[in-house]
């Protein structure tokens, strides 16, 4: 008897191929949908760090006028925040937008009417389009 038992054969153990494809190509799935998903968070984030950025630039040209009497004009920019003409500079170096580009002054502002407009020109780097962000209220979608 244990020479029949030794003669059947055993059932394979493993996975087929057509198996071991279909969850390659559904571990692929999953992990193109959370990179679609998180590279939409990672340029939201930016925009929100460069607006953020923005304001506080502005609020350092507040502080800029308190200390000389106006804020700084456009052709000042702000290069004037960094070596202002008297006193301490508001920023050690110039600050940049998270792509890398350095922030757009105007005074007087046109997104902000009687005040200053601080831009950044966005993931496209390219001034006046839709995806520039500044110190003025997030368009709602």
């Amino acid at each position: 008897m244990q020479s029949q038992e030794k003669n059947r054969r055993r059932p394979a153990r493993g996975f087929s191929l057509l198996e071991i494809m279909i969850v390659i190509t559904l571990i692929g799935l999953v992990t193109a949908a959370v990179g679609v998903a998180v590279m939409g968070q990672l340029e939201e984030g930016q925009k929100d760090t460069a607006r953020n950025t923005a304001y506080e630039i502005a609020k350092a040209a507040d502080l800029y006028k308190l200390q000389n009497g106006s804020w700084p004009t456009t052709a000042q920019g702000i290069a004037v925040l960094v070596n202002p003409p008297k006193g301490k500079g508001q920023f050690e170096q110039m600050p940049l937008d998270p792509w890398g580009h350095e922030f757009l002054y105007l005074n007087p502002g046109v997104k902000n009417p009687g005040k200053l407009d601080i831009r950044s020109k966005g993931p496209d780097g390219l001034e006046n389009t839709e995806d520039d962000v500044g110190n003025w209220a997030k368009e709602k979608n």
